[in-house]
């Protein structure tokens, strides 16, 4: 369990001369410490760890690895109580590779067989002091000069953290706590750096949708915007194969981009297109994609600003059924369709294509994984692994139709032995 109380420090003077502090009270501050180490928060492309209320995170620090478990309940008191759990390695592993430990378990509860993807990075430069009385170590005060990256988004803030050590009381921290609030005029912060970085990475997409500029009408929108995890509890979204098919998608987009030539700022539609696709399924798997469009044409995920929520109803309708040229003709001819701005077409049909092709390399439900895609030879080879190899690599052949009709390279799938 983490106890501990946060302060904002606006300006650097200020930061520089509570450093120089040599007792908070009663309590004496020991000599300054300083560390630097960079935090990499993680979670699956479905949010699961977040959606189960904690975040996860590699720290690297000099020679070892630590890995924490953290929850992220809030409090509006002046001292926060966390669970919290750790483990540490000396290298970086995948949570299916460590030893046997709890937090292993309660991970991988969590994500079951889901990849670990980066969110942001946490930069510190930390100065660290202990706080004692009596021969014992209250607390630890840390000053933190905190910069948090996501892609090309960065914001960068100073604050103070006092966590209570094992010789030190509930009490004894809260008197610290009210001095610095009280006595040293400091604003107490509720924010952890993991709710910073996803606000972070929530502006760095909004940007992403500036960056596109679709040139789109804004006017007379009707979309309601949920939560994506409402959104998955709500229609009963599978969250293994929707986790599935938005990793197998995540890679297609890197891999192939010499080829397909999206815009990187479209990874993310493609994630959250990915998670949402069979939203529709539980009215049934004949027409659910029809039923899908429906639906998130009038909702749309709180993840996915305006405009790219248009690509959601369009990118479910076309993950389905066989695709050849009559029927790219008439969705051309949809109202609907045609008067969106030509490039956002042209986009939402090579976001359907990537899908399509990951959606069929979940087909047999058995956790197969694209082993390698080689782009050395004249068509492109994907070779998948896993016990439905031989289903997924066939099914994923027929999906590539929509592929097939856009660009002039040529893909195939091979059982990967």
């Amino acid at each position: 369990m983490e106890i501990e109380a946060k302060f904002l420090i606006p300006k650097r003077d200020t930061f520089e001369k509570l450093k120089g502090m040599t007792s908070i009270k009663r309590f004496s501050v020991g000599k300054p410490v300083d560390k630097e180490f960079i935090d990499t928060y993680i979670d699956t492309m479905d949010m699961a760890i977040y959606a189960s209320g904690f975040s996860f995170r590699c720290r690297e620090k000099e020679d070892k690895v630590t890995y924490t478990l953290k929850s992220l309940s809030t409090s509006g008191s002046l001292i926060h109580m966390r669970e919290e759990l750790e483990f540490t390695l000396t290298e970086k592993l995948p949570v299916k590779e460590w030893d046997n430990c709890v937090l292993r378990e309660r991970v991988l509860s969590m994500i079951g067989s889901g990849e670990l993807f980066p969110l942001f990075t946490v930069t510190h430069k930390r100065t660290d002091f202990l706080l004692g009385i009596d021969q014992r170590n209250v607390a630890e005060m840390s000053f933190d000069d905190v910069v948090l990256t996501c892609d090309k988004s960065r914001k960068s803030y100073l604050e103070l953290e006092v966590e209570l050590t094992g010789d030190g009381t509930e009490s004894e921290l809260n008197q610290i706590a009210e001095y610095l609030r009280d006595d040293e005029v400091l604003t107490p912060g509720s924010s952890s750096k993991f709710d910073n970085g996803l606000k972070l990475f929530m502006k760095n997409v909004r940007k992403n949708a500036s960056i596109l500029n679709y040139k789109i009408d804004t006017e007379n929108r009707t979309v309601k915007y949920s939560p994506l995890q409402e959104i998955i509890k709500e229609y009963g979204i599978e969250r293994e194969h929707a986790r599935k098919v938005a990793e197998n998608s995540y890679r297609l987009f890197k891999e192939l981009k010499s080829i397909h030539h999206l815009r990187s700022e479209l990874l993310h539609t493609l994630r959250i297109a990915s998670v949402v696709h069979d939203i529709g399924v539980m009215t049934g798997a004949n027409k659910h994609h029809k039923v899908g469009r429906e639906i998130l044409s009038e909702t749309c995920p709180d993840e996915l600003p305006y405009p790219l929520c248009t690509f959601l109803p369009w990118i479910t309708f076309l993950h389905k059924k066989r695709i050849d040229l009559g029927k790219l003709e008439k969705l051309s001819l949809k109202k609907k369709f045609f008067i969106l701005p030509p490039q956002m077409r042209d986009d939402i049909l090579k976001l359907s294509a990537i899908l399509r092709i990951a959606d069929g390399m979940d087909y047999s439900r058995m956790d197969s994984r694209i082993s390698e895609i080689d782009l050395t030879k004249e068509d492109i080879i994907v070779k998948i692994a896993g016990r439905g190899a031989s289903i997924d690599a066939d099914r994923a052949d027929t999906k590539a139709d929509l592929w097939r009709l856009l660009f002039d390279r040529d893909i195939y799938f091979r059982e990967d032995y």
